[in-house]
């Protein structure tokens, strides 16, 4: 099943579950038992025929034991990625109620007030995000450990309110007031997915017994699970709501919607951009986050930003509904929550955070610096290039020598001076696939239709390149709503991949 299926077979679901929500959700109970049930049948049959085996043996008849036996022991070998299927550890610090007790404090009281189980791990990472992720010990049989993983970025883009808010609407997920049949499916969706992954390139007798299945099943789950998901969300919000209050989750909401907004489109290309003329970073985002934001965002753009996000609708790819159906939910107005003195991450963190900020600062240097320092150079040499270049007459430029030039407009990001000299180099008969490229890719970001001449050219000249052009053309077409036309340059990568 792919994407575009997988999302007319979603919204053909909501229909059904709000003309009959009830026996909607006991669908979805049903496909979560055949799951087990299938897995639960084939491990019956493999302990059967190891006990077979060991009464043939008794019985003397030894040669049938060993087939029976190895029968048995092959079946129990498939089954393992499945009854023991592994979910990575998630990455980060380990916090503790030490280091952070009024972390740990809010956590507790709201964990008190939704009724939830306890948690067992608290992380902090480096995302723009909070989550509680419930690891199986014993695969899809459950005995699950709850960590909690918090995001540093949120914590300094949130208020203390906002952020208690936020664990608020996670505990409701697990919360014995949103329903066992809802937490147990917010829980194995998640374990399904990675006995998916496990099984995937099965083959032989085991993509028979076991992958055939599992190919069929998993997407059917995930598709049906998917709009229960959709609306759990919706009582996990109201469950908050009666924790916190309407009026601070829907600020919560905005909140993540805005300064998310900020810290994606203006802070980090901030950043970045320094690589261009600094071969070290000026400042470390951890521990400048919380000072861009409160320095950066105007109220002018978070009104603009928050209109853009409230004409925004519900996506067949995201379990979470949009920002506007989320605060139409909870009967409050939607207006920008007001800015705190203090971010979540000081309130709470304390002494701390001067420790973590440093801490993942470092981190962010150790995977980044090489990265950084890259750009750099390649910014340097792009800049002699041009010095270079422009010293001579363009008429007299090889295709080469027209496209290194471009290529090194580009890097400076002056890609409206680029494109046309991409295009005369791609279009000259000698001319470099590497230029046409280049030119698709520029006209791609213009939703120009010579995108599909350009990757094409680049393809007939060069086929090393012929799996990047026609990834390109089939994000183009999808990009226009041209599923057709997509379809077909996902099957031509899919003829080149098993060529």
């Amino acid at each position: 099943m792919n994407k575009r299926e997988l999302q007319r077979l979603v919204a053909r679901l909501e229909k059904q579950s709000k003309a009959a929500p009830g026996t909607y959700r006991l669908k979805v109970a049903l496909l979560a038992a055949l799951g087990y049930a299938y897995i639960f049948l084939i491990t019956g049959l493999a302990v059967s025929s190891l006990l077979w085996a060991i009464w043939q043996a008794a019985s003397g008849d030894f040669f049938g034991a060993l087939r029976v036996g190895l029968l048995g022991g092959l079946v129990s070998l498939l089954l393992l990625p499945a009854l023991w299927v592994k979910i990575p550890q998630p990455q980060g610090r380990i916090l503790n109620a030490d280091t952070a007790p009024k972390l740990f404090a809010m956590i507790e009281k709201i964990r008190d007030k939704a009724r939830c189980p306890q948690i067992d791990q608290v992380i902090l990472n480096d995302a723009f995000n909070t989550s509680i992720m419930q690891i199986p010990r014993l695969g899809i049989l459950g005995w699950h450990r709850n960590v909690l993983i918090i995001g540093l970025p949120m914590l300094q883009a949130l208020s203390r309110k906002e952020f208690a808010a936020i664990l608020a609407h996670e505990f409701g997920h697990l919360s014995s007031r949103h329903g066992q049949l809802g937490t147990w499916i917010y829980r194995i969706r998640t374990v399904w997915m990675h006995v998916h992954d496990a099984f995937r390139d099965g083959d032989g007798f085991g993509n028979l017994l076991l992958t055939r299945f599992l190919r069929w099943y998993i997407p059917f789950f995930n598709a049906y699970s998917f709009v229960l998901a959709r609306q759990d969300e919706y009582e996990a919000d109201r469950l908050a709501a009666t924790i916190v209050g309407p009026r601070t989750m829907a600020d919560a909401l905005i909140a993540i919607a805005v300064r998310g907004r900020f810290i994606n489109d203006r802070f980090w290309p901030d950043l970045w951009s320094r690589a261009d003329r600094h071969l070290n970073p000026p400042f470390l985002p951890h521990g400048s986050m919380r000072t861009a934001l409160h320095l950066g965002l105007e109220e002018k753009q978070a009104e603009r930003w928050l209109s853009e996000e409230l004409r925004r609708d519900t996506a067949n790819d995201d379990t979470h509904p949009c920002l506007r159906e989320r605060i139409l939910a909870l009967h409050t107005p939607c207006e920008l929550p007001p800015e705190a003195t203090h971010s979540a991450a000081q309130a709470l963190l304390g002494d701390s955070l001067a420790e973590l900020q440093h801490a993942f600062d470092g981190l962010w240097q150790q995977h980044n610096g090489a990265r950084w320092r890259e750009r750099f150079h390649t910014v340097s040499s792009a800049k002699e290039t041009v010095v270079r270049t422009e010293n001579h007459a363009l008429n007299n430029l090889s295709p080469e020598e027209l496209s290194h030039y471009a290529l090194a407009l580009e890097t400076l990001n002056r890609a409206d001076e680029a494109l046309p000299l991409l295009r005369q180099a791609a279009d000259h008969p000698h001319g470099p696939a590497t230029a046409a490229l280049a030119a698709a890719r520029i006209l791609h970001g213009l939703g120009d239709e010579t995108t599909i001449r350009y990757l094409e050219l680049a393809m007939q000249r060069d086929r090393s390149l012929a799996e990047e052009a026609t990834t390109q053309a089939a994000a183009f077409y999808e990009a226009r709503g041209d599923a057709d036309r997509a379809s077909t340059y996902w099957q031509r990568l899919t003829r080149l991949h098993s060529a």
